[in-house]
């Protein structure tokens, strides 16, 4: 049975899920990652700081980094080096059962995407590993739109590439950037944070 608070209101005609916190567990790879990737700039990452920015899309993180360190970074060496320390943490990430459990309730029943302000291989290999990347129509990523979240690029491509009008569709999420986006989207959004304690 799924949980009560993630069940979609009808009518809704789509589901569209962020991936990172919300459909699958990566806080702690993904901090590891960029911990391990910073360091190779003389950057000390503060756990509290991270966890207060997961929401933001990898340049804006690190622009807030620059911002609080001082530190000069090169975005794309960083990230590139955060995405090579993901893949021998990747083991490590596990779906959120419950809302996974919504995707697999609606499998064939609606159209469904994955919309995500990480980049596509991270993604698309996290839910290939999770075994979550069969639920799903088609992913869009930060790499596919202009801006990331909480501009609502990654959400209004997911729903046109489904072909679903943004307004019929439901939006799952799990930071205030990411509310942000797909409200700015005009979608209708479920917050899972008080559903995953």
């Amino acid at each position: 049975m799924l949980h009560q608070r993630l069940q979609p209101s009808t009518p809704y005609s789509a589901l569209i899920f962020d991936c990172d916190g919300t459909l699958v567990d990566t806080t702690s790879a993904n901090e590891s990652a960029w911990r391990t990737a910073l360091a190779g700039w003389q950057v000390d990452l503060d756990s509290a700081w991270y966890r207060a920015r997961t929401g933001l899309s990898s340049d804006r993180l690190l622009a807030e980094l620059e911002t609080e360190t001082g530190a000069e970074l090169d975005y794309q060496a960083v990230r590139a080096a955060a995405l090579d320390a993901y893949q021998w943490l990747i083991h490590t990430v596990t779906p959120h059962r419950r809302v996974s459990a919504v995707a697999e309730a609606h499998r064939g029943r609606v159209p469904m995407a994955v919309a995500s302000g990480g980049a596509r291989q991270a993604v698309e290999e996290t839910l290939r590993v999770t075994g979550l990347r069969p639920l799903f129509d088609l992913v869009v990523t930060r790499d596919d739109v202009r801006y990331g979240k909480p501009a609502p690029d990654v959400y209004l491509l997911a729903a046109r590439l489904l072909d679903v009008a943004p307004y019929a569709c439901v939006a799952y999420e799990d930071t205030d950037e990411g509310v942000a986006s797909a409200l700015a989207a005009g979608m209708t959004v479920i917050d899972v944070r008080p559903s995953l304690r």
